[in-house]
């Protein structure tokens, strides 16, 4: 507990006490006997002073207050339970209940913060979610107003997605910061992801943050309905940079049902994006049964297609068993493709003890003329960057 002492236009004191609850925010409770209630006032965890509107300043909706001290957000409980049970409460109560909104972005690890603001704010109303982004514009700029405003811009999209990405748009316009357009669009693709990334295509950015977003949008569509981003991203021409939409699908499916992915993988269009398809689902499906995923392999007819998923599994398989993963690069068939295999599967090794990658390759069933090129090549093993040869 704090106390201050000030005076006013008229020489006479104020007494401010600064209370901390240890199972809440901080409460700032000004006592005057002539003012009685309205001295009290909830400042979400920050002492009365003029907060700087961060990354929003300039726009309408920032609350300017009077010059006064600042006072940092801290976290003494970060009781995950409470804010849970908060969030269920503002919704009964029908309204957003502000001190457990401060109380959660008060929390100091990361992701306790980002679950704990979710939780108070999914099922805040549209009203609801105007007046906590006041409150978050007025916080001092840094992770924990990133925080707020990212869950509130992502809550709004879902309320209301022209609306929120409306006014990120602004945002994004006056700052150059695409971080409220990137939630707003994630959240409105939570409840209609093609009108998001549709929405996405059309507004004036940068072609990069517009592959972020839509990337995002993808992933979180392909978690929820799979089938139904799986046919948006066959059906689309949408550019997201490395890797191509099919391989945000397959490796979103994969995670969850890989024999499913697998069906909808083989049955793409020849070519490289159904290639990467193919090696992401081998690489989740690796983790979750390896043993499934080697037998799915051998069930492939000979060809391109079955070539990359060796080479992706000869790679898994390495990071347990060496000698079983150069087995089963051995059967690959293309020269080129069968020495970068070699090289995924001996490099972690080799850059550590290159005499035992060298006694694991001369061990192994690859060629003759592979196993001398790869002798020499570890030779050299020292040179190897971290990513491999």
């Amino acid at each position: 507990m704090g106390l201050r002492v000030s005076l006013d236009k008229r020489g006479k004191r104020s007494i401010i006490w600064l209370v901390t609850n240890p199972k809440g925010p901080l409460i700032l409770a000004t006592l005057f006997p002539w003012v009685g209630t309205a001295g009290v006032a909830l400042v979400a965890g920050f002492g009365l002073g003029r907060m700087t509107a961060g990354p929003a300043r300039s726009l309408e909706s920032a609350h300017q207050v009077e010059r006064g001290s600042e006072t940092e957000l801290s976290n003494k409980s970060g009781d995950d339970k409470s804010v849970d049970e908060a969030g269920q409460k503002a919704s009964q109560a029908g309204e957003l209940a502000m001190d457990e909104l401060a109380r959660a972005a008060s929390l100091t690890d990361p992701n306790k913060r980002e679950q704990g603001l979710e939780s108070v704010l999914s099922k805040a109303s549209l009203q609801d979610v105007k007046k906590a982004l006041d409150w978050a514009l007025s916080l001092p700029e840094g992770a924990v107003q990133r925080s707020a405003l990212g869950k509130i811009m992502e809550r709004w999209g879902q309320l209301d997605g022209p609306g929120a990405t409306d006014y990120a748009m602004k945002n994004y316009e006056e700052t150059g910061s695409s971080a409220l357009l990137k939630e707003a669009l994630r959240g409105w693709g939570q409840t209609d992801a093609k009108a998001s990334i549709d929405y996405a295509q059309s507004l004036g950015i940068s072609d990069g943050v517009r592959r972020d977003i839509t990337r995002d949008v993808l992933r979180d569509w392909a978690d929820r309905n799979p089938q139904a981003a799986a046919a948006y991203a066959s059906a689309s021409n949408l550019s997201v940079g490395r890797g191509g939409v099919t391989s945000i699908v397959s490796d979103r499916w994969s995670k969850q049902d890989p024999q499913a992915a697998a069906g909808w993988a083989l049955g793409l269009p020849a070519g490289q994006d159904q290639q990467r398809a193919l090696s992401q689902l081998i690489r989740n499906w690796s983790d979750i049964n390896i043993k499934g995923a080697a037998d799915f392999v051998n069930s492939q007819p000979m060809g391109t297609n079955r070539e990359v998923m060796i080479s992706t599994l000869a790679r898994e398989i390495g990071r347990q068993d060496i000698s079983a993963g150069l087995q089963w690069a051995s059967t690959l068939t293309d020269p080129a493709m069968q020495d970068r295999t070699v090289g995924g599967v001996l490099w972690r090794t080799a850059r550590e003890n290159a005499t035992l990658a060298q006694q694991l390759l001369q061990d192994s069933s690859l060629s003759a003329e592979m196993k001398q090129s790869w002798m020499v090549k570890l030779t050299n093993s020292s040179g190897w960057g971290r990513g491999g040869p």
